[in-house]
């Protein structure tokens, strides 16, 4: 499979109208380990992660139908995460945590199921799918969380098609729990005088207290509605997608028969994708974008309002320049982000933007049955705005720990440098790659310092991971 095809069976449509879209099959099974280590991280991030993956992915036709599959699981060990004891704490005001850096054993499973018909020669489409997630999260020194989640989606599209123009609607709903239990193997560390062991219930920037709960869950649902609009013509196909969605994930901690609801985060979101792709007989041209917008608040009982509001807008666009005549695709980008975040209680509020271009290349020859690659790239991001007002008098472990060290990684400018090489082997009906990849992560000038924090990021983070692949 090309370059340019791949690109378009992945970003050419995300709802479950796409396996329609596609008229190609395509089976992969790959293999995974990632190394990643470096003190260019926030405190809430690992000092070092390393995780093992298996993915196996399948786009085929059965009997009129299309058909979509794809499986992963995930083993993660990560080392050294503080002011965490759940489940991607980052974007949301409640949860658990403790000041002592812990290390975390994690297992993730993910399956995502998408078919897909026609009726009336091809004008009627109607396509579904679902998407189920399963997570096992442990830490293993003081304090211990074990945390269960699950994640069940499922979504529906129905729509036409008339000459080379289809428009499909879109609908989607599910439901998530997580659930999470806190104790320490050690008894002394239950003392409050053992400040690093205390387990703390965050509520928003700067809001949190210390009240003594070993337990969590946290029941979320979510809603979507969108729409696909495709173009198939000679020389040009476009895919746009424009998804609206909005979630309600409530937080409840518990010790003994005591339940105490502290506050609900709710989220709207809009998402839209666009993707085309111009062939000319000298080169094909593809362009993708994606925006998405985020706009959060809470409903805090103990104030009876809302003290927490969150909002985001992130905006990339790529662009990927593919010869015919030599095996080389050139790919620019450009990503831009903006974060704003308060919380009211506590008078806190900082923000930022910063924007990001890049370059990339991927150049492959061929000697008999094999084939190299080489993949090097890099990109520069420079913030373009930041503010931040957090009164002295109102500044303590949060600030110091979470909000500084991410103001300041959002805030200063690092250079990505990333080089790869594949070595691909083809059999009559199989090939093997085997990719090879290094990322490293420069800051090279310093974000802006909030008071005196605890912790301040590094300058340099390094990944690296080796993949297996297997194209059927």
């Amino acid at each position: 499979m090309s370059t340019s095809t791949w690109l378009s069976l992945r970003h050419g449509a995300e709802l479950p109208i796409r396996s329609l879209l596609a008229d190609t099959t395509y089976s992969t099974s790959v293999l995974q380990a990632t190394n990643t280590q470096g003190p260019l991280r926030t405190y809430q991030d690992p000092e070092s992660a390393r995780v093992g993956s298996l993915t196996s992915y399948g786009l085929t036709s059965y009997k009129g139908l299309r058909l979509e599959g794809r499986f992963q699981y995930r083993k993660e060990r990560q080392n050294g995460i503080g002011w965490k004891l759940g489940r991607n704490v980052s974007r949301r005001p409640y949860y658990f945590a403790n000041i002592k850096p812990g290390d975390w054993d994690n297992d993730r499973y993910e399956v995502n199921l998408t078919g897909g018909t026609t009726f009336f020669g091809d004008h009627l489409l109607v396509a579904g799918g679902a998407d189920y997630q399963v997570e096992r999260l442990a830490r293993y020194n003081d304090p211990r969380p074990s945390l269960n989640y699950y994640n069940l989606f499922v979504e529906g599209q129905v729509g036409g098609r008339i000459g080379g123009h289809t428009v499909a609607l879109y609908y989607g709903t599910g439901d998530a729990e997580e659930n999470g239990d806190v104790s320490n193997y050690n008894r002394a560390h239950d003392s409050f005088g053992e400040r690093e062991y205390n387990v703390i219930t965050t509520t928003g920037l700067e809001s949190y207290n210390f009240a003594r709960f070993g337990s969590y869950e946290r029941p979320t649902t979510r809603t979507e509605v969108g729409v696909t609009y495709a173009v198939d013509g000679n020389h040009v196909q476009f895919t746009g997608e424009l998804v609206g969605g909005r979630s309600e994930s409530e937080f409840i901690r518990t010790v003994s028969d005591t339940r105490e609801t502290p506050g609900t985060y709710r989220e709207e979101t809009v998402r839209g994708t666009a993707f085309l792709t111009v062939s000319q007989p000298g080169y094909r041209l593809q362009v993708r974008s994606e925006t998405q917008y985020k706009d959060g608040h809470d409903r805090n009982e103990v104030f009876a309002g809302a003290n927490y509001f969150r909002t985001g807008w992130r905006q990339s666009l790529d662009l990927f320049v593919h010869s015919r005549t030599d095996p080389l695709t050139l790919q620019a980008t450009l990503d831009y982000n903006r974060q704003s975040v308060t919380d009211r209680n506590a008078s806190h509020h900082y923000e930022y933007a910063w924007l990001a271009p890049g370059l990339s290349a991927q150049y492959s020859w061929t000697t008999g049955p094999r084939r190299y690659t080489l993949i090097p790239g890099a990109s520069y991001r420079m913030p373009l705005s930041q503010s931040a007002r957090v009164p002295r008098k109102n500044r303590n472990l949060y600030t110091k720990y979470v909000l500084a060290p991410d103001y300041y990684r959002h805030t200063a400018r690092v250079v990505r440098l990333r080089g790869g090489v594949q070595l691909l082997q083809q059999f009559e009906k199989l090939s093997v790659g085997l990719l090879v990849e290094y990322r490293r992560r420069m800051a090279v000038e310093d974000g802006v310092v909030l008071g005196i924090p605890e912790f301040l990021p590094g300058e340099t983070r390094n990944t690296i991971s080796m993949t297996l692949q297997f194209f059927h």
